[in-house]
């Protein structure tokens, strides 16, 4: 049960909504016009520190962790170097009433951007993009074909090397880089470069320890004027826990969690970033939790669970920024702030202990939307841990989500690392496993591919139906097709063709980040990069990996097999009655319609042919990109994964052959088709563990959803865990569960005032249900409901 000053403190996350600031953006142009002209690495470590010497020192009431990414509680702060400054201007008036991941802008903020924003126009990295890509790929992108990470975005998730952050602290990392550089003579060009690289790490540390101490400061005047005692003891606390980390190890367990917490707020002000990974917070913050709690008796368990869900409560206060294609997207505001318990140590005993159980309560009670739960699961992992999960899943969270070790090792592994790393796997990005200890890059997605469009092109030729436009491949005539086989292979030929068009565009996107937008800090806590004198960017990750995803997976193999079935084999129709019928969206066809989804077998249902076909397109895709070499010397990985990108993806598609109407949104994840997988949920998690996801290097992202009468009491909680253990045991890699009805969901719709912490799973993140757009809520109400009573 939540204490006062944790219930006041989510009760005012609850209450506020999202805003936009303009203090980050004032100083960065600031600093922009006074370091001009200095190498591109110190140059951006000066813009960097001038706004962490000259920004708001912020803290706010009952605080216990301390240090934001902006001037205002959940504010989120404009990057113009990325995004374009064009749309800023444009949409300004609309970032307020917009129904997509709306933010709040004080009358005053916006007049301050508007006359900041001239000095940006044409400058930023998503203005660059339009010119640099071919115009092909830019054609793709704009008609939502395909996506290519970079344009406005920055490169690296960071899920850092928290074990040496916390050994050595930030000054540690400035004492290595000063003697990197006293030990390299610089007479080439790549020992300037690395030169220019240790210095600008050591103007960025410079900038994260003078905001610390003056933090200190602001919480010493703050204890001066305080006038309750045991606040003003709090406040003193906060200055000497800033005086001393991050530029210092930490001696406490809070302490210990601010350093984590000022590393990860930096990540927000240096870049418009995301997916700031928390990695195994059990295992590195273990030896300060027990020093605090069992050894020294320092603090109480009940007064290490409060610090611990200040934390949590700090994660909910990062945004992203987004345009209204990307609140689309991925909507519901989702930072992917992962936090990992459980597993295996390195040497693989269970890695399990008494902070495990403690995360996973601070979750429990908060029911917060960060950071998202991940519990890894193995042989040795106790059924206590187990079923402690179970019952927050249980209890309609959407939290945590279940992670296999034997699926992710092998996935892990696939990135050349060794066997002590794979057990000491992290998640790097949304559900991607990577090699442990803070040494691996995972560059945000590279780019989505449309299945629904490379259908479309197949029966018509290369010609997109929704423009008149020949965007594909010429494949042929598909009146003329003999058979499945060749549908498959000229579907294959698109697939393959247009994956080639993302990684050649995002190879020119990574190539020119290197060149103009190194992420300093979150490069240096990142294991490889001090070492080698290199950002992620340029490849100074340990590992490095760039992710390639897929859209509607499930109505791709839905379709196969429809056309299959109901073309070749029983010839209900032509393939020019079918492409007939869905070029008009099935109008006067509805009971060619109905035929299409209900003889075919459909994905989801156990049904071994029609698993086997979504099986063979998936490892045909993985087969061949994960063979790419990316600009940095990095590989390309394959996801079964879409976000909210298969609502915008839909959005844009005629009707499929699997039945699926114009404009529909296409399966969620690497989940069957919304409404289709009927055979209960044994036979689900089956059909979706079947494709071998191990040889999926980022792995695949399933949702499934219960109906709580269902899943009531003892029988059902056996039963989720059973769900789980099931689809772990057939290869499965991560399972997430709602457990919500259509009557909450439908009144949450109507009356959101009376729902606010109605949270759901929508991708490798949660949301609160009343803050996303309908469209988005549409798709979760769209999905099975499990075990639905009568």
């Amino acid at each position: 049960m939540l204490n006062q000053r944790i219930q006041k403190m989510r009760n005012k996350l609850w209450d506020t909504r999202p805003c936009v600031t303009s203090e980050r953006l004032v100083l960065q142009t600031e600093a922009y016009k006074r370091f001009a002209g200095d190498a591109t690495p110190i140059f951006r470590a000066e813009v960097i520190k001038y706004i962490m010497e000259n920004m708001t020192t912020l803290i706010m009431d009952d605080e216990l962790i301390v240090g934001t990414a902006t001037n205002k509680y959940r504010g989120a702060n404009l990057h113009p170097e990325f995004q374009s400054s064009s749309w800023y201007v444009s949409d300004i008036d609309d970032f307020p009433v917009r129904t997509k991941d709306p933010y709040d802008l004080s009358a005053e903020d916006r007049e301050i951007i508007l006359n900041t924003l001239p000095y940006w126009e044409g400058k930023s990295m998503e203005d660059a993009s339009k010119t640099l890509l071919p115009k092909h790929t830019e054609e793709c992108i704009q008609d939502d074909i395909i996506t290519v990470g970079l344009r406005n975005g920055v490169s690296g998730e960071t899920t850092c090397d928290h074990d040496k952050l916390l050994k050595i602290g930030i000054k540690g990392y400035i004492e290595e880089c000063q003697e990197n550089i006293k030990n390299v003579k610089g007479t080439s060009r790549e020992s300037r470069e690395c030169m220019n690289f240790w210095k600008a790490c050591i103007i960025q540390c410079e900038g994260l320890i003078k905001y610390a101490h003056r933090m200190a400061d602001e919480a010493d005047k703050q204890a001066r004027e305080c006038t309750d005692v045991k606040r003003k003891r709090e406040l003193m606390t906060i200055a000497e826990n800033c005086r001393i980390v991050p530029e210092n190890p930490p001696n406490t367990f809070q302490q210990a969690l601010q350093l984590v917490w000022f590393v990860h707020v930096y990540f927000h002000i240096e870049v418009c970033t995301t997916a700031n990974g928390f990695g195994r917070f059990d295992q590195y913050m273990w030896p300060y939790y027990e020093k605090d709690v069992i050894k020294d008796k320092i603090i109480t368990e009940d007064e290490a669970l409060e610090m611990l869900e200040c934390l949590y409560l700090k994660a909910c206060e990062v945004y992203e920024f987004r345009d209204k294609w990307y609140a689309t997207s991925f909507a519901g505001y989702p930072m992917w702030e992962i936090l990992v318990v459980g597993g295996q140590t390195p040497e693989g005993k269970d890695a399990t202990n008494d902070l495990s159980y403690m995360c996973l309560e601070a979750a429990n009670q908060l029911k917060t939307t960060q950071p998202v739960m991940a519990v890894r699961v193995w042989d040795g992992t106790p059924e206590k841990l187990i079923q402690k999960g179970c019952r927050m899943i249980q209890d309609g969270q959407a939290n945590p989500g279940f992670f296999n070790d034997n699926a992710a090792m092998k996935m892990t592994l696939g990135k050349g690392c060794t066997i002590e790393e794979a057990r000491d796997w992290t998640i790097v990005g949304c559900i991607q496993p990577g090699p442990g200890g803070g040494s691996t890059d995972g560059s945000p997605d590279a780019g989505y591919v449309n299945m629904g469009k490379m259908i479309e092109f197949v029966l018509h030729n290369g010609i997109d139906p929704a423009t008149g436009k020949l965007m594909g491949l010429q494949t042929g005539d598909p009146r003329n097709f003999k058979d499945i086989n060749e549908f498959k292979e000229a579907l294959k030929k698109q697939i393959l063709h247009h994956y080639k068009l993302i990684a050649e565009g995002y190879n020119i996107m990574q190539s020119v980040h290197m060149i103009k937008y190194p992420v300093i800090f979150a490069s240096m806590v990142t294991k490889g990069c001090v070492e080698s004198g290199k950002s992620v960017q340029e490849g100074g990750a340990k590992y490095s990996t760039a992710g390639l995803f897929v859209t509607g997976a499930a109505n791709m193999a839905d379709s196969i097999v429809a056309i299959e079935k109901c073309v070749y084999e029983d010839k209900d129709m032509t393939m020019d009655q079918l492409i007939n019928a869905l070029d008009n969206n099935f109008n006067g066809e509805e009971r060619m319609r109905q035929l299409l989804l209900n003889k075919p077998e459909k994905f989801g249902n156990d049904s071994e042919h029609v698993d086997s076909v979504y099986r063979e397109m998936m490892h045909f895709i993985a087969d061949n990109v994960q063979q790419w070499p990316d600009a940095r010397g990095g590989h390309y990985s394959f996801n079964v994964h879409s976000q909210t990108v298969n609502v915008s993806h839909g959005a844009v598609t005629g009707a499929t052959p699997d039945g699926r109407l114009s404009g529909e949104a296409f399966c969620d994840n690497a989940s069957p088709m919304m409404g289709r997988d009927i055979s209960g949920p044994t036979a689900t998690v089956k059909s979706v563990a079947s494709m071998r996801q191990e040889d999926f290097h980022d792995g695949a992202l399933f949702n499934l959803r219960f109906d709580p009468k269902g899943v009531a009491g003892e029988k059902g909680l056996r039963s989720i865990e059973g769900i789980i253990k099931t689809y772990f045991k057939f290869g499965g890699e991560h399972i997430q569960i709602n457990v919500v009805d259509d009557e909450t969901l439908k009144k949450a719709q109507i009356n959101p005032e009376n729902y606010k912490g109605l949270m759901v799973r929508v991708a490798g993140y949660m949301a609160y249900f009343t803050e996303l757009d309908k469209s988005a809520q549409d798709t979760i109400i769209y999905r099975t409901t499990h075990f639905k009573q009568a």
